[in-house]
Formats: structure tokens, sequence, C-alpha cells
């Protein structure tokens, strides 16, 4: 009897220890997955309006909490966009990043000087930010436009900045404030095309013959050069990895939101592509199939579920 009460005391203090080592090892492994996941070099790289902002008003202080959740985490959240840089410097101040961004659907790239002490190789001053040029001067387009080559395709054009106010706040949904921003660019003419699709594809394939495209955004068609959204993510990631910004040697891992044409070019070679819905409007289309996530709402609402439906984004915001 005796020694059977000493077995069972013996067994119940293994069972007891047991079952702390357990305890232990559970939260080692838990805080293993979550330092695994906070040091996830994980960038997030967005298109504005439709996709972050509300297409209609430009909202986007409803998910400022969860964008403020991300950020906290060391994600990196890019703007990217068919904005101008002033534009973008303003929607960035308000939702307190201060990482690079993309104006001018992938025309340049800037580096904020007080996050980016060290100078980054082919760029520039400009204010406060490294400018990296990879679009074609605005001057340079306007003079291109204008030969005999696209007369026949002008008739079918007009341009934002040829428009009346009243024109130019129904075709953007901005107010007039605003809209004295938007035409301070320096890559890009945004424009309406009137003309048949045909015509648009001819138009297309000799502003290409002449190293200009035409992007289509969610409001607005930009005449630019061949620089595309795609080709900034490139160099952006390059100019990162060169710069060793994350302090570490682990991959970056890129999700590249949109809503638009013009933002298949990006989400095609990300990690994981966000198509969020527009209203009234059939979602895009992308070639790949794996690691892409449609939203049910739209921005910027969408934005936010899309994301949080992502593994490594979940994992990070439990």
């Amino acid at each position: 009897m005796i020694r059977y009460r000493i077995i069972k005391k013996i067994k119940y203090k293994i069972l007891i220890r047991l079952s702390l080592h357990l305890r232990i090892l559970r939260n080692l492994v838990y805080y293993i997955l979550k330092i695994k996941f906070m040091a996830k070099n994980i960038l997030i790289i967005t298109d504005l309006d439709g996709t972050l902002l509300n297409f209609k008003n430009f909202e986007y202080k409803s998910i400022l909490p969860f964008i403020n959740t991300l950020t906290s985490k060391g994600v990196e959240i890019v703007l990217c966009s068919s904005k101008c840089y002033q534009e973008i410097i303003q929607i960035n101040n308000g939702l307190n990043l201060i990482s690079p961004f993309i104006v001018e659907n992938g025309s340049a790239i800037y580096f904020p000087k007080k996050t980016f002490l060290k100078r980054p190789a082919n760029s520039t001053e400009k204010d406060n930010y490294w400018e990296i040029v990879l679009g074609t001067p605005r001057d340079e387009i306007s003079k291109k436009i204008r030969s005999n080559t696209f007369k026949k395709y002008l008739k079918y054009v007009l341009f934002l900045k040829n428009m009346t106010k009243l024109q130019q706040a129904y075709y953007t949904g901005l107010k007039s404030d605003a809209l004295d921003v938007t035409l301070e660019r320096n890559f890009s003419e945004p424009l309406i095309w009137m003309g048949t699709n045909k015509e648009l594809i001819n138009f297309k394939k000799e502003l290409n013959e002449e190293s200009m495209d035409l992007n289509t955004g969610a409001r607005l068609l930009h005449l630019t050069g061949l620089n595309t959204k795609g080709d900034a993510l490139k160099e952006l990631l390059q100019f990162l990895n060169i710069l060793n910004y994350f302090n570490n040697s682990d991959e970056i891992v890129t999700i590249a939101c949109g809503d638009s044409e013009n933002d298949i070019s990006m989400m095609e070679i990300s990690d994981y592509a966000v198509v969020v819905r527009l209203p009234d409007k059939k979602n895009i289309t992308l070639k790949r199939t794996v690691n892409v996530f449609n939203s049910k709402n739209v921005a910027p609402i969408g934005w936010r579920e899309s994301l949080e439906e992502i593994d490594i984004i979940r994992e990070i915001i439990k």
C-alpha cells in the first residue's frame, strides 16, 4: 500500500514536470513563430484610387488602425500610383508613412532622406527625397505627341490639362483645390479617349514605336514613356537589397494591390496579388492563379479584408 502511494506520487510529479516542459515548449514555439513573422521582410506595394482609397470619395481613415498595426509590426507600405509627386506626399503624410513611393505609373521612385541616410546610386536630390527617374520627361512627351505621326489620333483625345474645371472635376472626382495639384505632373499626361477601340489599339501601337505608352487607370488613360509599375517595383527591390534596408539577409516578400490594367505589371511579379473590386466594374484578370486574393468589398475595406486573408499578414496581426 505504501509502495503504491510512493509510485503514485512519483507519477504525479513526473506528469507535473512533463506538463511544465510541454508548456515551456509550446511558448517557445509560439515566440519562435512570432519572431519569424516579425522578421519577415514584407513589402506591400499598393495603388491608391479604388484600391486603398475609396473610388468615390477617396476615404481611407476607416482602415488607419489596420495600417498602423501593419507598420508597427515592420511591414513596409509603398504607394505606387498614377498620381503625381505632390499628391502622393500628401497621402503619405496622412497615412503616417515614411516609406519610398512611386509616382505617375512607375515614372519615378522617391526615397525619404530621413529614412535613407545613404544616397541611392543614380539618384538626385528633390526636396526631402532622393529621386530616381525611370520615365520620360513630360516636355519630351508633349513634343513627341505633337508630331505629324499622331495628328490623326489627337482629334479623339481630350487632355486633362485642356479641360474646363467642371470637366476636370467630373473625370477625376477631385475638388477644385486638389485639381491644381494633380496637374503638376513631370512624366505623364492624363486624358480621355473618344475614339473607337480599334483606333485606340492603332494609337497605342504607334506610341510604342516612339517609346511612349497609354496606361489605363481606374478613371483616366495616362500618356507616359514605356515605364510601368512593374519596372518600378523591380528597381525598388534592387535598391532595397543593395542598401540592406531590412538589415538582414532574408528575401523580401512582396504583396501588390491594385484594381486596374496599369496595376497588372506589378501584380504579376509580386509574391502575392490583391485585386480590389471597383464599383460597377468587372475585376481585372491576371495570368497568374496562385496567391491571388480578390476582395468582396470596394476600397478601402476591400483592401484590408483581402490582406487579412494572406497567411503572413494574418500571423503578424494576431
